[in-house]
């Protein structure tokens, strides 16, 4: 990368670390580095575009627009670098994605290798986070493509490509509701909960249902941790409430159980690939979500083949 866009790219990472220590950690370059690369850009300029405070930096009036500008700039950048590749008849680039905690089990680690091998010259940055940190993500320019529930999705995103993703409620196969077909709320509400925090879609939406009953189950474990819950659902300890994204394994081989929600609207959720509407993508993203939609879609038909045992 030119030294222009060397200097914007650690502007961008310092904003959006909020700290010069975490951008450089990020970044793998050295502290004073990137400090002295801040305040070149802030001379200049001739402002200051951050404001300093005992906790961190926090953008100025003027440290937004250039932000904005700095983003443009890389991904024109980024674009340009593709367009080169593609007259070398190879795809090359870095594709941002930011996905579901669930989906970086399993599904994204073969995804990311079966793509790798036909294309060698692009690499990925993931992050996975909660559904709606996503489109946030997405929409600032942060990632170029997320992969989440499509749910009260912005304007400026478009989903690409969805499949069926139900909330199921998970037990051990020693589990008492094991044998059952379904279950109900209130049912689960007989035993100890183990539920997700950080994940505004399953807590709110149970939460709401489960308040509606006489009897509200104890939460045994409430963590933002997806693989925490994982062995205490094995354990039988309890009952949770996740789509089968990151259990297929466990799923396949009959240790974990999962059962329809019995009369509640979680079994009509979607999971899909969602792209920005206006935002010219490189060639590598277009590749990357073409293959992703296929990938997907296969993931999606293993899932219901599991579930309908």
């Amino acid at each position: 990368m030119n030294m222009h866009a060397s200097i914007l790219k650690y502007f961008v990472e310092v904003a959006r670390a909020g700290s010069i220590r975490k951008a450089s950690e990020e970044l793998h370059v050295a502290t004073s580095a990137v400090s002295r690369q801040i305040r070149k850009l802030e001379d200049e300029l001739g402002t200051p575009l951050f404001e300093r405070f005992s906790d961190g930096l926090r953008l100025t009036s003027a440290g937004k627009v250039v932000l904005k500008h700095a983003k443009e700039t890389i991904h024109h950048y980024e674009i340009m670098k593709s367009d080169l590749g593609d007259l070398q008849g190879k795809r090359t680039g870095r594709v941002h994605i930011a996905c579901l905690d669930s989906l970086a089990v399993q599904f994204m680690p073969e995804f990311v290798m079966g793509f790798h091998r036909k294309n060698p010259a692009v690499d990925f940055r993931i992050r996975a986070d909660n559904f709606n940190n996503i489109f946030h993500f997405v929409a600032d320019g942060d990632c170029d493509i997320g992969i989440t529930f499509d749910l009260a999705r912005p304007h400026d995103i478009k989903l690409v490509h969805g499949v069926r993703m139900p909330l199921m409620v998970m037990v051990a196969k020693h589990h008492p509701l094991a044998r059952q077909k379904s279950a109900t709320l209130q049912e689960c509400a007989q035993f100890k909960l183990l539920l997700q925090l950080d994940n505004e879609v399953m807590s709110s939406m149970i939460a709401v249902e489960l308040a509606s009953l006489d009897r509200v189950g104890r939460t045994l474990v409430a963590t933002n941790n997806q693989m925490m819950l994982k062995p205490l659902i094995l354990s039988g300890e309890g009952v949770a409430f996740f789509t089968p994204l990151g259990l297929l394994k466990e799923l396949k081989a009959g240790d974990v159980v999962a059962l329809p929600i019995a009369g509640s609207r979680l079994q009509n959720m979607e999971v899909g690939i969602v792209a920005p509407h206006n935002r010219q993508l490189t060639h590598a993203t277009e590749a990357v979500i073409e293959a992703l939609s296929v990938d997907l879609e296969k993931f999606s038909n293993q899932i219901a083949e599991v579930i309908k045992r």
